[in-house]
């Protein structure tokens, strides 16, 4: 099947929202080459458990599509329209399982050496509709914090150096009940803005009890879905072990395989009272390289996700000991929180997860007026990013933490 012999039946197995969009945009997908559709309907056949901020983008590349002249639409699409892809891939179920045919795809277009053309294509797409459908900056600052050391007592680590140049280290930071004035900082901030999946509290460890019950604030942690991710590594190697069976096993069959798996092999439909946020819990344990293994990379993935998918007006995020490492294969087989903790190496890992989230922070819209803060948990160092605090400085006033986010607000 080709794109142009697209009808609204083939979207019956869609859940409802995603449905309704497909038929909406009936005419348009019918005209979109047959390199990009797939992959555009991997955004689409996901509707229903997107985030807000996604189902407006997508949303507004629609209408961006309707809205082109037929010679725009055909100048837009002409670099996909060029990529060749063998017949055999109009004879697989494209609508149905999109993700499959993009994992093909890729790999087609590897061995036929049309993958820097189709990442130009995708590059010069992607740009055309950022200039033409920016996503607007929020109404008030973004607010990110995430919180390191828990468990370490000392450290000789030159802590958050990466982000010293963006903003004022505090050394003289009073750290008595530092981390309850943070949760208090994010619950006020989920009752004054309240909309949906936009204030976030992402945990390695236990969380904090004041914050899973409250209202407006969405919450994931390791400790919650470390049962889900042993499944997962469990039904990965025996998957393994029986493709090894088969001479069948390799790294594509593999990826496959995990990328397929979803709430029920996880053990995840039990809990469904937020779907939304049960999928993406999903995918971050099944795409997440290691988010099933350690829990710090589990927080620095979540928070990549969730700044990049959901956009949230408020981020919380905190480090707890991670296990500690040891060969790959035991690694993969093991029970993560049955195991020998390592606290120090896992504040090594939640200094670089705090840059990298400060980086993610940075590429929203609204970056220039963003807040980022990142504090050692129980000790005086803290570091504070915010249009009010001055670059590359260290102040060493004694401060609590009400006195430094009355600062950077």
């Amino acid at each position: 099947m080709q794109p142009s012999d697209l009808k609204e039946q083939n979207f019956d197995h869609y859940p409802p929202e995603a449905r309704a969009l497909a038929v909406e945009n009936l005419a348009t997908l019918r005209r979109v080459p047959f390199a990009l559709l797939p992959v555009l309907l991997c955004e689409v056949i996901d509707y229903d458990w997107r985030f807000p901020a996604e189902q407006r983008a997508l949303d507004r590349q629609f209408a961006y599509l309707r809205e082109l002249s037929p010679s725009s639409f055909a100048a837009l699409m002409a670099p996909f329209a060029g990529i060749l892809l063998p017949p055999k891939f109009a004879a697989t179920d494209w609508v149905n399982q999109p993700q499959r045919f993009s994992e093909r795809l890729s790999t087609d277009l590897w061995s036929t050496l049309q993958i820097d053309a189709y990442r130009k294509a995708a590059t010069q797409y992607q740009n055309r509709l950022q200039a033409a459908t920016p996503e607007k900056a929020p109404a008030v600052p973004r607010f990110a914090i995430v919180v390191v050391g828990q468990g370490v007592a000392q450290t000789s680590l030159p802590l958050f150096r990466p982000l010293r140049p963006h903003g004022t280290l505090f050394t003289s930071v009073q750290p008595e009940h530092g981390l309850d004035r943070l949760v208090q900082f994010m619950n006020q901030r989920a009752a004054d803005h309240p909309l949906a999946y936009s204030h976030w509290y992402i945990d390695g460890g236990i969380p904090i009890a004041d914050c899973g019950s409250r209202q407006g604030i969405t919450l994931t942690s390791y400790s919650a879905l470390a049962a889900a991710a042993l499944e997962e590594l469990n039904l990965t190697n025996k998957f393994v072990e029986q493709a090894a069976q088969r001479n069948a096993a390799n790294a594509e069959t593999v990826q496959s395989f995990i990328a397929a798996l979803g709430l029920e092999d996880l053990g995840l439909e039990r809990n469904v009272s937020d779907r939304v946020l049960r999928h993406f819990e999903v995918k971050v344990l099944t795409e997440g390289a290691g988010t099933q293994v350690f829990s710090t990379t589990f927080v620095q993935w979540s928070a990549r996700e969730a700044l990049r998918r959901a956009q949230p007006l408020t981020l919380l995020t905190r480090y707890a000991p991670r296990q500690r490492m040891a060969p790959m294969d035991e690694l993969l087989k093991r029970n993560p929180l049955q195991q020998a903790t390592d606290a120090e190496g896992s504040l090594i890992d939640a200094d670089m997860g705090a840059y990298y989230t400060w980086i993610n922070q940075s590429r929203l819209p609204g970056s220039e007026d963003a807040r980022f803060l990142v504090w050692y948990e129980g000790h005086s160092v803290a570091l504070a990013i915010a249009p009010s605090m001055a670059r590359a400085a260290t102040s060493d006033e004694h401060a609590d933490m009400d006195k430094i986010l009355g600062w950077m607000t």
